[in-house]
């Protein structure tokens, strides 16, 4: 089973690259999840951290449910499930918007990898990202930072949870050349050669 994580921050070509993977993929047992933006307001007795891992505990069962199909004599097809963003969002959005413990975080994520994600050495972590100038430059109004200080500081933290993450599978991709984006099919052929290089596909 192929496990995908497309991470980055808003409007840096994220889905367009779910989107290439998908055709490279000949749309073949493909799962796209997008966990989204979790609610605004949460009831007493959870903490936003808790409500998170509960969430994504959902997502280990998902997983571990398909890692069982394929292990069936009578599966003779792969499963590939591609994130539009997973666990390691958190660490960013967690901490700046949601004041979340940093250590906490960083526990959560390092359980979850060895528990349902290291094991499967087809797991890959694919970070995009950019100058924070040109980040800004493609704020919709959407998203949850919205000045130069708060663009550079998601850029940074994705950085640094991208950097302690216990994956082994790991790319990180600079979206921009100065005011423009790279060409699509350029960034896509890099994901898609970092694939074959890690595990053949």
């Amino acid at each position: 089973m192929k496990i995908i994580s497309i991470e980055g921050g808003d409007a840096l070509g994220k889905n367009l690259l779910i989107k290439g993977l998908c055709k490279y993929f000949n749309y073949e047992n493909i799962t796209i999840r997008h966990l989204g933006k979790p609610p605004k307001t949460f009831s007493e007795d959870i903490s936003p951290l808790e409500w998170q891992i509960k969430c994504f505990e959902k997502e280990a069962f998902l997983l571990e449910n398909l890692k069982q199909m394929e292990e069936d004599e009578y599966q003779y097809y792969e499963n590939i499930v591609i994130y539009n963003r997973f666990i390691w969002g958190e660490y960013i959005y967690g901490l700046m918007f949601r004041n979340q413990d940093c250590k906490e975080i960083e526990n959560f994520i390092k359980n979850f990898e060895e528990r349902y994600l290291i094991s499967n050495p087809q797991t890959y972590l694919i970070l995009l990202t950019a100058d924070p100038e040109f980040f800004l430059e493609q704020e919709d109004g959407k998203s949850f930072s919205k000045n130069i200080g708060q663009k550079t500081r998601e850029l940074q933290l994705f950085d640094e949870i991208f950097e302690k993450s216990l994956l082994d599978n790991k790319l990180r991709i600079k979206v921009n050349d100065g005011n423009s984006f790279l060409p699509k099919s350029y960034i896509l052929g890099t994901v898609i050669n970092f694939l074959k290089q890690n595990n053949e596909i």
